[in-house]
């Protein structure tokens, strides 16, 4: 297992809480309390793959039985001709610790699930480097990362991403009704490898799935950080 040094971002966490902006007065003291005890219980883990693109019928990935629909996933892998997919998680300890303080105190356990939720993607951005890193010594060059349940990759995918990884042994990830994986603070995740640089996109709202129930959206923003 790697030993993956995790920061949280205190703004990204008060967000996932739904706050706006940068939290003040008692909030981020009692946020940094949150971390604090989050990076003690979490046991990061990840697996991955890299896989050819397939476009004979459709868009696969060589080898799997991975369909990847949607015009998102493939406006992105667009010019690539191999993609990583990964699947990171902060362990079956970060769940229990929340839930242990879910008992106690329901105002701390959610400041725990927010700041466990900026710690595994903070996991994931260290991943994506070691991607880049690794395909950059090579002369490639990588997409930003995608998941299911972005823009209109089906959320349900994540049980066909586990299962080719083989997640469940390999790191005791397993998904559950509706593509939910536990442990909770879990991700799967694609990034395409083009022999060309590739741009950063816009993924915007337009064809996410959620785009009528989207809780970010209630509040004016989006999930990933900006402003409606």
């Amino acid at each position: 297992m790697t030993n993956y040094e995790i920061k949280i971002n205190i703004d990204d966490a008060f967000r996932y809480l739904g706050g706006h902006g940068e939290p003040d007065g008692e909030y981020r003291p009692a946020l940094s309390g949150a971390a604090d005890t989050i990076l003690k219980a979490i046991q990061p883990r990840r697996v991955m793959g890299i896989f050819d693109i397939d476009r004979r019928d459709g868009l696969s990935l060589a080898g799997t039985c991975l369909e990847l629909k949607g015009m998102a996933i493939d406006s992105l892998l667009h010019g690539c001709s191999q993609c990583a997919v990964f699947c990171a998680t902060l362990g079956s300890e970060t769940d229990l610790l929340i839930r242990q303080w879910q008992i106690r105190d329901l105002a701390f356990a959610a400041m725990l699930d927010a700041c466990g939720s900026a710690a595994v993607e903070n996991l994931c951005d260290i991943i994506n480097d070691e991607i880049k890193g690794e395909f950059a010594a090579r002369g490639l060059y990588i997409t930003d990362r995608f998941s299911p349940g972005y823009g209109d990759l089906p959320l349900e995918l994540q049980r066909d991403l586990c299962a080719v990884l083989d997640t469940g042994r390999k790191i005791g990830v397993s998904v559950g009704g509706g593509g939910l994986m536990t442990p909770m603070k879990s991700v799967t995740a694609l990034v395409g490898i083009s022999e060309s640089p590739q741009k950063s996109r816009d993924i915007g709202c337009k064809g996410c799935i959620k785009l009528n129930n989207c809780e970010f959206r209630e509040r004016g923003l989006t999930c990933y950080g900006q402003t409606l």
